[in-house]
């Protein structure tokens, strides 16, 4: 990937410090390839944007009305008298939830028939990326918070780093990876 495509890529994803940010829109205004090239980019972006799925609608439960008896409402009271002594005498204490965020891949690979992406998130299994034009290949994936180790498949047999992630790491064959950091707290 060219130094200038994997800029705009990042500048397109929010990556760059503010520093980079305006360096970025300096040269957009001297060179009209770079802002043309920039363009065609944020193009196959709001194309990509358009091809994710909306959420399915949640369907409406319709409620039955109840009629409420003296026995009833006493055997309610009496069944959440026992969950409040319950509850007191275990001290029940949920577990927390790990949070969940969505990370969207995307690489740039033009000569490709098939690519993905694998790495720990996966225990290294192959997820096929959908190919959205213009060479570009994504796929968005629910990752908790925390470190990955990750690379690209191209045609089932290359692997490769991530061009446009900053930080990598040589694995135990001699090959490299690319490392995720996702979440606030790392």
């Amino acid at each position: 990937m060219r130094e200038k495509d994997m800029l705009i890529s990042q500048f397109i994803d929010n990556e760059l410090t503010l520093e980079e940010k305006a360096e970025f829109v300096r040269e957009i205004n001297v060179s009209d390839s770079f802002c043309a090239e920039t363009l065609d980019m944020l193009d196959t972006e709001m194309l990509m944007e358009g091809m994710m799925p909306d959420a399915p609608p949640v369907p409406e439960i319709k409620k039955k009305k109840r009629i409420v008896t003296p026995a009833s409402l006493m055997s309610f009271t009496a069944l959440a008298a026992s969950l409040a002594v319950a509850l007191k005498v275990f001290l029940f204490a949920p577990s927390p939830v790990e949070e969940v965020d969505k990370h969207r891949f995307v690489v740039y690979v033009p000569d490709a028939q098939k690519v993905s992406v694998t790495g720990s998130f996966s225990q290294w299994q192959s997820i096929d990326m959908k190919p959205v034009g213009n060479g570009y290949w994504h796929i968005t994936l629910p990752l908790k918070k925390g470190e990955y180790v990750y690379n690209y498949v191209v045609d089932e047999n290359k692997k490769m780093p991530d061009p446009a992630a900053p930080a990598k790491q040589i694995d135990d064959f001699g090959g490299e990876n690319s490392v995720l950091m996702v979440g606030d707290n790392i």
